[in-house]
């Protein structure tokens, strides 16, 4: 059986409805039965639990032999995953497929990627077979940055190799379902970077909703993100990283994503196309 460690979320929900598709029953640790059941269907087996208290997980785990664990960028997030390590290794889960983030290091400016990488080493010393995934930046991310006609970012001309989160969750059911992934960390991309304004003009392209890039400051992207309720530190990180993506920080493409399915990731066209309607009313957003 196959657990899913944050299901209800972007990448998660996608990989219960893939597992789903293909035939398989797969378990959802859940805090609000309701909230998941609405999310994900009738066809998956819920367990209530909570990453934040490990001594509720030892039954979610029960008969588990392969786990994919996604968790929200929070100052607590080093600690759920290890309680979620933990809690695997003492039910002899066979394999554990781990959502971190791009170059993800110790000594990484962001708190975000220094977070994942002690994660990542709690995994690689708990003596579970596992798969690390290291996306870029999610093309999901910009129908949260669509906002009065634009995309404002301080990233440049800076070019990213943004991937689509469904295709993140493809990656993620092969590594469990498949075979020769053990201990391997993949960096899957989309198939092309592209700056900012090129995102802007694909979006307008697809939707018929005009849409710009907008180039502030990093500054600026602080104060948005906090101004939106997001954490000091998450906004400081933020800022920082939209610095990086103008000096080409995540432009790198690779042939993971292929080596992993045995296809190619999808476009942001298709992205866009797939979403329209979503872009076209975030667009009016102020």
């Amino acid at each position: 059986m196959i657990l899913v460690v944050g299901a209800t979320g972007n990448v998660g929900a996608h990989v219960v409805r893939r597992l789903v598709a293909m035939g398989e029953r797969p378990r959802a640790l859940v805090r609000d039965p309701d909230k998941a059941r609405d999310r994900l269907g009738g066809q998956v087996e819920q367990v209530v639990g909570d990453i934040d208290r490990a001594s509720t997980l030892p039954p979610a785990f029960t008969g588990v032999d392969r786990v994919f664990v996604v968790t929200t960028q929070s100052n607590r997030q080093v600690e759920q995953e290890q309680a979620v390590i933990e809690a695997a290794s003492r039910a002899d889960v066979r394999h554990v497929v781990k959502l971190s983030v791009f170059r993800a290091d110790d000594n990484s400016p962001l708190q975000i990627a220094r977070q994942h990488r002690q994660a990542e080493r709690t995994l690689e010393r708990s003596g579970l077979s596992f798969t690390i995934l290291r996306p870029p930046f999610f093309m999901q991310n910009l129908l949260g940055m669509v906002r009065n006609g634009a995309v404002s970012t301080a990233a440049l001309g800076g070019r990213v190799a943004m991937i689509d989160a469904r295709d993140v969750a493809n990656v993620a059911v092969a590594a469990l379902v498949g075979s020769g992934h053990e201990g391997m960390t993949y960096t899957p991309t989309g198939p092309e970077a592209l700056s900012f304004d090129e995102v802007a003009q694909v979006l307008t392209q697809q939707t018929g909703t005009q849409i710009r890039h907008v180039r502030v400051s990093p500054e600026e992207v602080g104060r948005a993100l906090r101004g939106r309720g997001m954490a000091h530190w998450y906004a400081e990180d933020m800022a920082k990283l939209h610095g990086m993506l103008a000096d080409g920080y995540e432009e790198v493409v690779t042939d993971d994503f292929r080596t992993v399915t045995g296809t190619g990731p999808h476009p942001l066209a298709r992205f866009a196309e797939d979403f329209s309607g979503v872009v076209t009313e975030r667009a009016g957003d102020r």
